[in-house]
Formats: C-alpha cells, sequence, structure tokens
C-alpha cells in the first residue's frame, strides 16, 4: 500500500497542533512547524480508531491524530499494516500464510488469524497478539465451532466466530501438525536409524522442535540414541562442559535438545547473533559454514534443584559462554519454558539472556518486541542469574557452581 504524506491535528507530549504525518516501514513520523518525532514501532503498545481519531498508545505516552477527513480510516489501515509487518518479524513468522481469516481469538473479539506451515498467528493491534507453534502442541480438538490447540506449557490457543473460514483454518492447523510430527520422526530416525517404531514414536513425542529432554528418559527409551547424542556432544565444544556436568549432577538428569541445523553447509546466511562483543560473550560466528546437520543444547539441573546451566554444543573451534538460570518453579517447567523461548526467537540464544539494558538498543527492537509478545521469553530471561565463560576448565567449573549458589 502506497502512502503519500498526509495533514493532521496531534495531540501528544510531544507534538501539538497541525502535522504532516507519515508511515515508513519502521514506524510514523509526525513534523509539526516547531517539532518532530519519529515512533518506533517497537514503542507502540496499542493502535485504535474511535470516533474518526487515529489513537497510538506508545510506553511514553498517547499520540491522537485527528481531523483527518476521509483520510482517517486510510490512515488506520496503513499504520495496521506496516504494524503487523513489523510484528510478524517479532514472532519470527516466515513464509506466506497457508490460511487467513478473522475470528475472536481467546477472549479478544475479530482478530485477524493466520495459520502458517509451524505456527497460528493472531494480530490484535496490541500486545496481545500472539504465535502459537503447531510443534509444541499436545491437542487438538474442533468442537462447537471453536478450535482449540494445547501445548507442551500448558497453555491453549483457542479460536472461534470465524464464519466460513472455520474449516479451512481447521484442516490447515491440523495439516500442519501432521506435517512438523513427520518431520520431526524423519530428524530423529536420520540421526538414529537403528530405532524401531516404538522408539522413533516415543522419541517423535517427546523431542518436537529442539524440546530438550532428561537423558534418563531418552535412555528408556532407545539407549542407541542417546549414545547418538552423545556422539554428537563429544564431536563439540560441549565434551568437556558435558563430562563435568555429569560429575555436578545426576547424569540422568541432564537434559538434551537437538534440531537440525537449516544452514548446514550454507556459507551465505546472515548472522543470526544480535551483535555482541565476541571477547566477553563467546557467541558463534554464524556466517561460517555450519559444521554439523544438527544443532544440540545441554540443561544441566543443580543439585538442589533450583537453577541449571545451558550449554550450547557447536564445533570445537567455536568459542562460547555457559548460561547459568535460577528459578522458583520446578526444573521440569523450566526446561520446557526455555525449549519453547528458543523455537520463539528462532533460537537467537542470546535474546534470552539479554538485560533489559541491552534489550533497549535500537538495533535490538525485533527482539524487545517479541519479549512483549512472548510469556517465555520474559519468564526465561527473568530467570538469568550469569554466565560462566570458557577460559579454562577449573576458572569455568568454579564460575557454574558459584552461580548455582
Amino acid at each position: 500500500m502506497e502512502f503519500q504524506k498526509i495533514k493532521g491535528t496531534i495531540t501528544s507530549a510531544i507534538v501539538n497542533g497541525e502535522a504532516d504525518i507519515e508511515v515508513p516501514e519502521d514506524g510514523f513520523a509526525l513534523t509539526g512547524t516547531s517539532t518532530a518525532v519519529h515512533v518506533a514501532w517497537a514503542e507502540v503498545e496499542r493502535l485504535s480508531f474511535e470516533d474518526y481519531v487515529v489513537s497510538a498508545v506508545t510506553k511514553s505516552g498517547v499520540y491522537a491524530i485527528s481531523k483527518l477527513g476521509q483520510n482517517g480510516e486510510w490512515l488506520y489501515n496503513h499504520m495496521l499494516e506496516a504494524y503487523g509487518a513489523k510484528v510478524r518479524k517479532a514472532l519470527f513468522v516466515s513464509g506466506n500464510p497457508v490460511v487467513t481469516a478473522k475470528g475472536d481469538v481467546l477472549d479478544v473479539r475479530s482478530v485477524p488469524v493466520e495459520v502458517y506451515e509451524n505456527c497460528i498467528v493472531s494480530l490484535p493491534p496490541d500486545l496481545s497478539a500472539r504465535r502459537v507453534p503447531l510443534c509444541f502442541a499436545t491437542g487438538f480438538e474442533d468442537k462447537d465451532y471453536t478450535i482449540k490447540v494445547s501445548v507442551m506449557d500448558g497453555s491453549e490457543g483457542l479460536y472461534s466466530k470465524m464464519g466460513y473460514d472455520h474449516d479451512p483454518v481447521s484442516k490447515a492447523v491440523q495439516d500442519g501438525i501432521k506435517t512438523l510430527r513427520a518431520k520431526t520422526l524423519a530428524q530423529i530416525t536420520e540421526l538414529d536409524p537403528s530405532l524401531n517404531s516404538e522408539q522413533s514414536a516415543g522419541l517423535a513425542k517427546l523431542m518436537p522442535e529442539g524440546m530438550a529432554v532428561p537423558f534418563g528418559v531418552v535412555r528408556g527409551i532407545a539407549p542407541s540414541f542417546a549414545e547418538a547424542l552423545e556422539a554428537k556432544i563429544a564431536e563439540s565444544r560441549a565434551a568437556d562442559p558435558y563430562e563435568a556436568f555429569k560429575e555436578i549432577t545426576d547424569a540422568d538428569g541432564i537434559c538434551v535438545g537437538f534440531r537440525r541445523d537449516e544452514r548446514a553447509g550454507r556459507q551465505d546466511v546472515a548472522p543470526t547473533e544480535p551483535p555482541a562483543d565476541e571477547a566477553v560473550s563467546g557467541d558463534v560466528n554464524e556466517t561460517e559454514e555450519a559444521p554439523d546437520a544438527y544443532m544440540l543444547w545441554l540443561i544441566a539441573p543443580s543439585p538442589a534443584g533450583n537453577a541449571c546451566a545451558v550449554e550450547f554444543a557447536g564445533a570445537e573451534d567455536e568459542a562460547a559462554a555457559t548460561y547459568v538460570y535460577k528459578f522458583d518453579c520446578g526444573f521440569d517447567e523450566f526446561r520446557i519454558k526455555l525449549s519453547m523461548a528458543l523455537e520463539a526467537i528462532a533460537f537467537k540464544r542470546d535474546v534470552i539472556r539479554f538485560t533489559d539494558e541491552e534489550l533497549a538498543k535500537p538495533e535490538n527492537d525485533v527482539y524487545r518486541m517479541a519479549n512483549d509478545r512472548n510469556e517465555a521469553v520474559r519468564f526465561v530471561r527473568s530467570c538469568f542469574a550469569g554466565r560462566a565463560i570458557h577460559r579454562s576448565q577449573g576458572s569455568w567449573r568454579s564460575q557454574v557452581l558459584e552461580l548455582f549458589e
């Protein structure tokens, strides 16, 4: 939708009176005779159009745009489109929707609903926009013109009053769940071809899209698969930390997650980590060729059970840091939240340890918006206790134990 500069009357703490209004891709701009302001979409908490007034509620105040004449609804729709595009980026939605509809989502009425191959996205013009990952679906129900998707963390997606779009949405969601389950099953059998059908089915149910599961549970289902994962870890930079974790805590309680790395073998991919001081944080330079087809990570619970260390298993020549978290909930709840948070941000792992100051940087606006709209990301970040840097095995271990206290 092409946008031409228009005029309106602004009421706000910064700009007041007649002003020019522009809507570039990253926000909206208001220019008066004495003051101008650019408001990034990351600052906007709600958009509305009532009584011929377009309002944008932001973290710093309200911008009310009036006296727009016939341009009022047009301006609002254009802002909605640009805002929605930015929200989709923050929800890490890719590709085109299989089905689009409009209906009630949970308790919110008349909301745009989009079904993609791996998720359902609802896009109200506020912070309640949500992406439900189909890979973590534990149940599906289509009853009384209401679609319910149950998720591993106990949350639900409820979609109703979609009219003629109900059946296409229902089918697309079911097809997406089935496709993702088949994908997980294929990855598991590729990693360990010796698995029988019962073993592969059991593992696929527990480990969708990288869900981290205790090694003891994995061994109980398929010892050969646990051995295959340990062989991958042994080839990675996490080999020594894994051995140390087995001394610090119960080896069967250490969780392992894995997923196929779609970037494997590519040299043209852009960096997927937010900017950081590599000398300090040890982040991976992912512009280089991915060394393996699989990404693996470990979650090692502290002996007391109220903290854990998170280790990402990269290649041996990759520097990294171990993330430590402390939590008041049970360890099982935390490892599910952590896995869901990683999936929600497309495994941009630095985001789960960002401070509020780092998150507030302009270059991290997408991650800030993701944090605002995803409970798992907010929860995991709130539990972050610190990092143990890999300088030497002895100093690293001391840092982990100290952070566990």
